[in-house]
């Protein structure tokens, strides 16, 4: 499996976008009108469309590409996770995961980014967001840092005594 997983990684490196020039940079003098109203096209295309394709669409990898979690060790997946979270990067996509997320949950959300339509952004980054913020239905299970946040689920005890007429919007 090492040797396939070695192939794995190459493919991700070659997945990688190769470093785009910067369109605008508030900090950059040299910057010219033209170059802001690209800046301004992209945020007004991302508020105003939905993204078209999915992840696999830009970078060309596929999720079959991927094996199960039960064929690999924590050091394949650890190594798996790393080079596809640079990948992400190289494309402005972010993720975010609980920091004790296990490895293997972590590679499995990672690559089914593949499947997630994402805005491609040459200005900023798109994030994915795996968790709804609700608890209950939270792919990190009992790692997520929803309840960190103050968020209360349905069956926490303090909401039994909320009237839903007094909430104010």
């Amino acid at each position: 499996m090492q040797s396939y997983i070695n192939h794995l990684l190459a493919d991700i490196a070659e997945a990688c976008r190769e470093q785009q020039p910067e369109t605008y940079s508030a900090a950059a003098g040299e910057n010219d009108l033209e170059s802001i109203e690209r800046y301004f096209e992209e945020v007004e295309r991302w508020l105003e469309n939905d993204p078209e394709h999915d992840f696999s669409y830009y970078c060309g990898l596929q999720l079959e590409q991927f094996p199960p979690t039960d064929q690999l060790t924590n050091d394949q997946m650890e190594a798996v996770s790393l080079a596809f979270e640079k990948l992400l990067f190289t494309w402005n996509i972010g993720v975010e995961m609980p920091e004790k997320l296990p490895i293997s949950r972590k590679y499995t959300l990672l690559i089914s980014v593949l499947e997630k339509k994402v805005a491609i952004v040459e200005n900023g980054f798109e994030t994915v967001e795996f968790c709804n913020y609700d608890p209950p239905s939270c792919p990190f299970e009992e790692w997520c840092t929803c309840k960190e946040l103050g968020l209360k689920d349905q069956y926490d005890d303090d909401l039994e005594d909320v009237d839903p007429d007094n909430i104010p919007f």
